[in-house]
């Protein structure tokens, strides 16, 4: 078995090193880490190189490649994406233009890697990236599998679905099996005595169903538990959203707010929810802090602590042990709505429970949501149709309108003020755009 990680010196890449080698039956495979920065590759290949001596993984093959080209793909049977395109991901440029030039136009964002003005800049720079590595895919590993962690989920996972139907591809994030065990521990209880269904899209799935082992809702006595101020802060977002709607949505507090028009188009209320703004640096330093010499990685590696063995709930590893072995896995992956849930079209790529095993990917239909988190839902996932049609057109025109009909940018700008943004950051980012875009031109 050949997997090949591109991006492997993410934070990423040495947790599913770890995973891999979490399962014996997996311990044989031959794995390339692929990353463009010499310094985050090297470490991170000399730390799988010590998690596979830790396990005993004596026929694990490792090797590292400065660039995923050149045939690094042929004959891979999965192929993991967690790169940034242009720049570090949340930091230095062109984040920094895709955080501040829309603070100028009073537009305020948290994170600005998915929805909004920044997601839809993001999915321009990063797209061709991933649209080159899946068309490569086709011709040297067709059968192969694309497990991807890059953002913009949606938007990126529908863009491949159109774009090269014959590979498998799957949108992979934490929120779901992460938020319920944060749900578990809020309410006193083990994650396993909850049962839950989730449906949405990509960072605002609801927990459509929470209750304990004997049917009773937990809901109830969540509501009676974010009395408490100190778990109140962990969620303030979610929880706002929860007393008003009655379900509990995923992802943290700055990204659930970007997909709303309640909380950041007003300085007070931004004040109420958050202590403090994203601010990137205009120059990011050349290693992430990840790979210092004080981060617990680097201890790990150089002995000074001890290896972290302990298997993570990212799903890229569990996927690809269901895929070889015929170990049957429950998780939440993002796809496209094939008559998945009801309240959206086929066009929508949304985030649904699914059953992986060696057969390969099946995702469960769910029915219809509740009409009214269906309704905060569709407009992001409008928004993320347009955006990736954008891409795949090449129409300038109608990236511009993904973020004037974007929730959070409309309630904060005049479409004239959002034009005037969407152009500024066109020509601050016509280096990273040129080679897909071409000469972009203010629209």
């Amino acid at each position: 078995m050949k997997v090949v990680f591109i991006g492997a010196g993410s934070g990423f890449g040495a947790r599913t090193v770890v995973d891999l080698m979490s399962f014996p039956e997996l311990r044989d495979c031959e794995l390339v880490l692929v990353d463009i920065n010499p310094d985050h590759l090297r470490p991170v290949l000399e730390y799988a190189q010590k998690v596979a001596v830790a396990v005993g993984a004596d026929s694990a093959k490792f090797r590292g490649e400065l660039g995923w080209r050149d045939g690094v793909l042929e004959g891979a049977d999965y192929v993991i994406t967690a790169f940034s395109q242009g720049g570090p991901g949340y930091n230095g440029v062109p984040y920094y233009y895709e955080i501040n030039v829309p603070r100028e136009h009073g537009i305020e964002q948290r994170v600005a890697d998915t929805v909004g003005i920044g997601g839809v800049f993001r999915v321009m720079r990063t797209a061709p990236e991933l649209l080159a590595i899946a068309q490569d895919m086709e011709k040297r590993c067709p059968g192969a599998w694309l497990l991807n962690y890059v953002n913009p989920m949606s938007m990126l996972t529908r863009i491949i679905c159109k774009a090269c139907p014959s590979i498998t591809m799957l949108g992979l994030c934490h929120n779901i099996q992460y938020g319920i065990r944060d749900l578990a521990n809020w309410l006193k209880v083990p994650y396993k005595s909850l049962r839950y269904e989730c449906a949405g899209i990509n960072h605002m799935d609801w927990f459509l169903r929470l209750e304990y082992l004997d049917g009773r809702s937990a809901y109830g006595d969540l509501l009676k538990a974010i009395e408490d101020p100190v778990i109140y802060q962990k969620r303030p977002i979610q929880f706002e959203l929860l007393k008003s709607f009655g379900y509990f949505t995923t992802e943290s507090s700055g990204h659930l707010a970007e997909y709303l028009p309640y909380f950041l188009p007003r300085e007070r209320d931004r004040l109420q929810f958050f202590k403090d703004a994203r601010n990137p640096e205009r120059v990011a330093p050349p290693t992430q802090p990840r790979w210092n010499p004080d981060a617990p990685l680097v201890k790990e590696l150089h002995g000074e602590q001890p290896l972290n063995l302990k298997r993570s709930f990212e799903y890229g590893a569990h996927i690809i042990h269901a895929h070889e072995t015929d170990t049957v896995y429950r998780m939440h992956i993002n796809v496209m709505n094939e008559q998945l849930i009801d309240n959206f079209s086929r066009e929508t790529c949304v985030e649904v429970e699914s059953i992986v095993d060696r057969m390969g990917l099946h995702p469960l239909r769910y029915g219809s949501m509740p009409i009214e988190l269906a309704a905060l839902c569709s407009n992001m996932a409008n928004m993320q149709t347009l955006g990736s049609d954008a891409f795949l057109e090449k129409d300038l025109h109608k990236a511009y309108l993904a973020c004037v009909i974007d929730s959070c940018t409309a309630a904060s700008a005049t479409p004239a003020t959002i034009k005037t943004c969407f152009n500024q950051l066109l020509e601050l980012e016509k280096p990273y755009l040129k080679d897909y875009w071409g000469d972009v031109a203010p629209i």
